[in-house]
């Protein structure tokens, strides 16, 4: 509990920054450059899940094998993937211009970043961990809020992106100075580390985070592909506010992780679940009073721009809320190393989640790209907590 209560209070301070930032964007940023701005995130987003979250997980779950002397070739082995998404990317260039390089640095920023947190995350360092995540909010918020301020309403997607970017490399580069220094930074040693996770075990988790990449985005996306500008925008100024909310479960995340990896045996992970039911009730109701305030919040911080932003914001609340609830158990099937049926689960739910937004994004624009993500994710979630329930009451009685 004071793990989490940690995490969560340095994330706190991190999100408020953030959305205030958002905030500021929503209203200042026109529509245009604010959809161009929700569809660049959107690909950094993927490609980060694709490559940063699948090897931190797994620098965490084999946390013991290489110690501190692995960061160079775990660090390199990323890069290398990045470096293959891009050329792989190519053809995108066409379509996004510019936007394509300040994507791809953004995603070398955040894979960098991210697994200098994961560092401490490994180590149940929550306080560092956490100090890095508010000091690269703090120094993008400072320098964007610089722009806003020179140049208003004319701020670009591209400008923000750029600030962005160096902001998180910036940090990353101070806070891995000197976890580096113990390893070597070579090709043959990523190969070598990479070697580690041939088995076909982990080939499920692969596709497992993959896929998480796919269906987490699959909302902007398909808003890009059936919808409109206009929905677009309006969707990712519901997902700005909506990312506040997510301060919780991605605190539940951090902690559960390597708590559920370090736990004993059944007895421990019962407990720690018992722990997670607690602060399911806080979340809740934190969240249905957030909801109830986006009736008089959101039109004022729009002015009206988006006026079905309030409707998509009260839909992902309730997603929010069922991810919170179920959140503990895909971890657990990590720790059971059940990567084939975490993979088969977010297929099934990414072919739902698509169907339902061809269905019906074209009638509801951005309230049905969020019934789709809320209806998709819980099919997950319950895949994932029906799983993980037996596989936990087979190791109790065991």
């Amino acid at each position: 509990m004071r793990a989490f209560a940690q995490v969560f209070s340095f994330d706190l301070i991190s999100k408020v920054l953030l959305g205030g930032l958002g905030i500021v964007l929503i209203r200042y940023m026109p529509s245009g450059e604010y959809a161009t701005y929700t569809l660049l995130l959107s690909l950094v987003a993927f490609a980060t899940q694709g490559v940063s979250a699948t090897f931190n997980r797994l620098y965490i779950l084999t946390g013991g094998k290489g110690g501190s002397g692995d960061a160079w070739p775990a660090l390199g082995l990323q890069g290398m993937l990045i470096g293959l998404l891009a050329i792989l990317g190519l053809p995108l260039i066409g379509t996004l211009g510019v936007g394509y390089g300040l994507a791809l640095a953004l995603v070398l920023a955040n894979c960098a970043s991210e697994f200098a947190k994961t560092c401490y995350q490994r180590e149940l360092a929550f306080a560092r961990f956490s100090l890095i995540e508010v000091s690269r909010s703090a120094l993008f918020v400072a320098i964007a809020l610089l722009l806003i301020w020179q140049y208003g309403d004319g701020v670009t997607a591209y400008a923000v992106l750029g600030v962005q970017a160096a902001s998180l490399l910036f940090v990353a580069w101070f806070a891995l100075r000197g976890r580096l220094a113990g390893s070597a930074a070579s090709v043959a040693g990523s190969v070598r580390y990479a070697r580690r996770f041939a088995d076909r075990k982990y080939f499920g988790l692969f596709a497992y985070f993959f896929v998480v990449g796919l269906f987490t985005q699959a909302d902007i996306f398909m808003l890009k592909i059936v919808g409109d500008e206009l929905m677009l925008a309006t969707y990712g100024s519901a997902f700005r506010y909506y990312s506040i909310l997510s301060l919780a479960l991605g605190a539940v995340h951090v902690v559960l992780l390597p708590m559920i990896q370090r736990a004993g045996g059944a007895a421990d992970l019962l407990a720690i679940l018992a722990r997670h039911r607690r602060l399911l009730l806080l979340f809740a109701t934190g969240t249905a009073l957030a909801a109830w305030l986006s009736g008089w919040l959101i039109p004022w911080i729009d002015a009206g721009k988006y006026p079905q932003a309030t409707a998509t914001f009260r839909v992902l609340c309730i997603s929010a809320v069922i991810s919170f609830a179920f959140s503990p158990h895909a971890n657990l099937l990590l720790r059971y190393e059940a990567f084939r049926f975490l993979a088969l689960a977010i297929v099934a739910a990414l072919v739902a989640h698509v169907a339902l937004c061809l269905l019906l994004i074209p009638s509801y624009g951005a309230v049905g790209a969020a019934i789709s993500t809320a209806v998709s994710a819980a099919l997950a979630n319950a895949a994932f907590y029906l799983r993980a329930h037996r596989l936990t009451l087979r190791d109790a009685t065991a």
